[in-house]
């Protein structure tokens, strides 16, 4: 009985050798995990990159003319492209290199600098062009797989890889009255030439326009959110410009620290540290800091009002502003709650048009208490220059 066990069982072994070996290839011969992601990777950069551009931008200045460099990527068969606003804002010359070597001049359609995102459209190229599709934001998971393609240094389409580091990111070093939306963070590695990129995830869907990273960090990047861009590129296309409600006011949120060393009354809120001419807030009459301070290395405009609340909704953070102020219309009046000399106080603003540009013409305090952000701006060229998305 037992050497009838072994013969069946060597039996056994034997047929399944057999299989193994009349396999095609072998067991040798069997693509791993890691051949099989590398394979991946290479076909999405290969299916990907011919819908994406190279852009040079020319400007004018005092000092004569300099140059920007930024990448793109069309999303019709038009020729339709989006790119970071920063890259082509103030242009006055926009030209565009294809993947295949084709070099053609960028007419501007639209450009939002709050959001930092641009739609531009290629002209004089002939038939139709290759493209990529939006994907979807608002379901991104930390741990996600990203690609970034763009022309790092002008060297050529290039390719790095990552992985969602970080969502809804507000980078630090941004002032209140800075343009500012919630940002992907990434750690596939940035450098200039890569602004205004798709971010990918691994079915080849745009889910951010690459923007900036963090100096002084290892791969530290941020992307604005395909959903945010897909916010705005129907009225750039139709107006030219995105229509947002503004007050007119700047500052930062009151901190504890802050609170106590200069003895502020004990509501949370926004610190007024700027009131822009000709806003509602100068015609409501709300009053700007005029004390300047630095804490811990971070500088603070104090003696301002606070404002505690707008539409009767407590504002204790930046994410409580924008989303209050968000469904405001321009024209519609809206109630704000704020502290002067520790006595409450409430008034109305009548909501205007945010001016366009409104960051390029005043900024306030840094707050460089954190690494600031950095992206490529109008010298998309080492040395790298400050930008705030």
């Amino acid at each position: 009985m037992t050497k009838s066990l072994f013969a069946l069982r060597d039996g056994c072994c034997l047929l399944l050798l057999a299989a193994v070996l009349c396999w095609p290839g072998g067991l040798s011969a069997g693509p791993t995990g890691d051949r099989l992601e590398e394979e991946q990777v290479v076909r999405l950069y290969r299916d990907i990159v011919p819908s994406t551009v190279f852009l040079a931008s020319s400007y004018t200045t005092g000092n004569g003319r300099s140059s920007a460099i930024g990448s793109g990527f069309i999303i019709d068969e038009a020729g339709t492209v989006l790119t970071n606003a920063h890259v082509v804002d103030g242009a006055h010359t926009v030209i565009a290199k294809l993947y295949d070597g084709q070099r053609v001049k960028v007419e501007i359609i639209g450009i939002d600098s709050y959001s930092d995102v641009a739609m531009l459209r290629l002209v004089g190229v002939g038939g139709k062009m290759p493209f990529l599709r939006l994907g979807t934001s608002n379901t991104l998971r930390i741990g996600q797989r990203t690609l970034l393609i763009g022309n790092p240094f002008g060297l050529g389409f290039g390719l790095s890889t990552g992985i969602i580091s970080g969502l809804d990111r507000l980078p630090p070093g941004l002032t209140f009255s800075k343009p500012r939306v919630p940002l992907i963070q990434t750690t596939a590695p940035l450098n200039p030439g890569d602004s205004g990129g798709p971010l990918v995830n691994s079915e080849g869907r745009v889910i951010g326009i690459t923007t900036a990273l963090m100096m002084g960090t290892q791969n530290i990047g941020f992307a604005v959110p395909v959903d945010v861009v897909k916010e705005v590129i129907g009225e750039l296309k139709t107006k030219g410009k995105v229509t947002r409600p503004w007050l007119g006011v700047g500052g930062k949120f009151v901190t504890e620290e802050i609170r106590e060393l200069f003895v502020l009354p004990l509501a949370d809120g926004l610190l007024v540290e700027e009131v822009y001419p000709g806003s509602p807030a100068t015609e409501a009459g709300l009053h700007a800091g005029s004390v300047d301070v630095t804490v811990a290395g971070e500088p603070w405009m104090m003696g301002g009002d606070l404002i505690t609340s707008l539409q009767d909704r407590s504002i204790r953070s930046i994410e409580d502003f924008i989303s209050t102020m968000k469904p405001l219309k321009v024209g519609e009046t809206v109630s704000v709650e704020f502290i002067r000399d520790r006595v409450r106080r409430r008034t109305s603003m009548v909501v205007a048009e945010r001016p366009q540009g409104l960051s390029g013409l005043v900024s306030g305090p840094s707050g460089t208490g954190s690494p600031m952000p950095r992206s490529w701006s109008h010298k998309d060229s080492p040395p790298l220059s400050d930008r705030i998305p």
